[in-house]
């Protein structure tokens, strides 16, 4: 049975990360909230469709402007909906600030991961929910991923929308859809380990910019595509193997979820003729938007050479778009592998006559299965350097066509393409050895998540969490 899901708005009050640096200029990063409860709804906060409940009876209105930043004001509202209030009752006081005695001594500090774009896909959460974990990590925060019904959006965005993977009747957070909890904490627990909690948020794009001055990187699926050198291949190196090191850590995908995808490599894996491969071949169409979808011939010359290098060797492909799930058929008639055919729609995020839950466990399972290619040729895609980041050696033996003009020319480029492509590069593929050890991980039961973070909050004077891990300061203010 489905627990009922309540829809309540929270306060989220301004902190510091030391008494003093409430104004935001604190150089340990980055900007963060504490939740807690409001007894009224908040009608002035503009959705992420272009509007604004006006009074309980006035009905909806345009949005003149986004709000501003919320962090020039010491509280804001959000909209979330959950089967139970993510901040207990007994601690719903607001909006003043409250001192560590109003929970006893040594609160436990839980940092609620989230989603900020009710436009973003799966993967796009899934890289902004990565970003959220390492600054958790880093600050000593438990945390908790909870992409509810309603996207957490701070209201300079306004974009306090719905997301589209969420499904009634599933359940009131995404990502247990799809992936293991990251922390033993649970939605709404007033107590973790013994010890009150304390409830906080933190800008996504500021934990994104936190990681990268913490870590040197942070997450991310973009990189320049018309520009191509070696300082810009030792970048994308770096952030792939930090998405690597993070998903190792705290990313842990659904038993059901796995299985599955095991099942189906076994099966294509077993119909191989010695020497035959895998290459796994990623076409983003529908709404790929952030960079251009460039046109499906792209992939026939290094198609056709790695079916030419290696005969035998099968097609896994992966698409979101029907059109190009049927010209590759086309092309190449009893080559393709793929467990589903692509869509019938313009927007696969956004279509509502898709079902919300499937069309993200089809994306989870193109994810797993891609990251157990031989080689992967692919474009620009949350979804595709996710399998890169499940499967570092991909890091090392795919090829990103989308790439192009002058990028695609330059030596730092050609060195790395596969000979069998029109380049220069020999590209070790797995050995088959290799190949059934990987499917042996597959099956094989998750280890826990994460790792266990400090006991408790320090106590003393300080409004919210001082530093984790040593507390360590960068320069530079937020």
């Amino acid at each position: 049975m489905v627990a009922e899901e309540f829809c309540v708005w929270y306060d989220v009050v301004r902190q510091s990360w030391r008494p003093g640096s409430q104004d935001g200029a604190d150089s340990r990063w980055p900007r963060i909230g504490e939740l807690v409860g409001r007894s009224a709804t908040n009608g002035t906060v503009c959705d992420g469709y272009g509007s604004r409940q006006f009074g309980e009876r006035a009905g909806r209105v345009p949005c003149a402007q986004c709000p501003g930043d919320p962090y020039k004001r010491d509280t804001w509202s959000v909209l979330q909906c959950s089967s139970t209030p993510l901040v207990p009752i007994s601690q719903r006081i607001s909006p003043a600030w409250r001192p560590l005695s109003v929970l006893g001594s040594a609160p436990r500090g839980v940092l609620l991961v989230v989603s900020d774009h009710n436009n973003h896909g799966l993967f796009a959460q899934v890289e902004r929910v990565l970003n959220q974990l390492h600054l958790a990590a880093e600050r000593g925060l438990t945390p908790h991923v909870f992409l509810g019904h309603k996207v957490f959006n701070a209201p300079d965005a306004c974009d306090v929308g719905e997301n589209q993977y969420y499904e009634r009747g599933r359940g009131t957070n995404v990502w247990d859809y799809y992936f293991e909890p990251v922390s033993e904490y649970t939605t709404g627990a007033a107590t973790l380990g013994g010890r009150p909690v304390r409830l906080f948020s933190a800008s996504v794009e500021d934990a994104r910019r936190y990681a990268i001055r913490t870590a040197g990187d942070a997450v991310t699926s973009y990189f320049e595509f018309k520009r191509y050198s070696e300082e810009l291949h030792a970048i994308r190196t770096r952030v792939r193997a930090f998405g690597a090191k993070l998903v190792g850590t705290w990313l842990r995908v659904k038993p059901a979820l796995r299985t599955e995808a095991a099942e189906l490599l076994q099966r294509w894996r077993s119909s191989l003729p010695p020497g035959g491969r895998l290459l796994g071949v990623h076409a983003r169409g529908t709404d790929k938007a952030a960079h251009p979808k460039f046109p499906l011939e792209r992939f026939f010359a290094p198609i056709d050479g790695f079916l030419a290098a290696h005969p035998g060797s099968r097609i896994l492909l992966a698409t979101d778009d029907a059109r190009y799930h049927a010209a590759l058929q086309k092309r190449y008639p009893g080559a393709i592998l793929s467990r589903g055919a692509g869509y019938a729609t313009r927007n696969v995020v956004r279509d509502p006559a898709l079902s919300r839950h499937a069309k993200g466990a089809d994306a989870v399972m193109d994810a797993l299965l891609l990251a157990h290619s031989d080689f992967l040729l692919k474009g620009t895609s949350a979804l595709s350097e996710f399998s890169l980041w499940l499967s570092p050696r991909l890091a090392a033996a795919h090829l990103d066509l989308q790439i192009e003009g002058e990028a695609a020319a330059s030596p730092a480029y050609t060195s790395r393409v596969p000979v069998w492509a029109g380049g220069e590069a020999v590209v070790p593929l797995p050995s088959p050895a290799v190949a059934l050890a990987e499917l042996d991980r597959l099956r094989a039961p998750s280890p826990p998540a994460g790792v266990s973070p400090p006991p408790s909050l320090p106590t003393g004077e300080a409004e919210a969490p001082h530093g984790g891990r040593g507390g360590r300061r960068r320069g530079g203010g937020g």
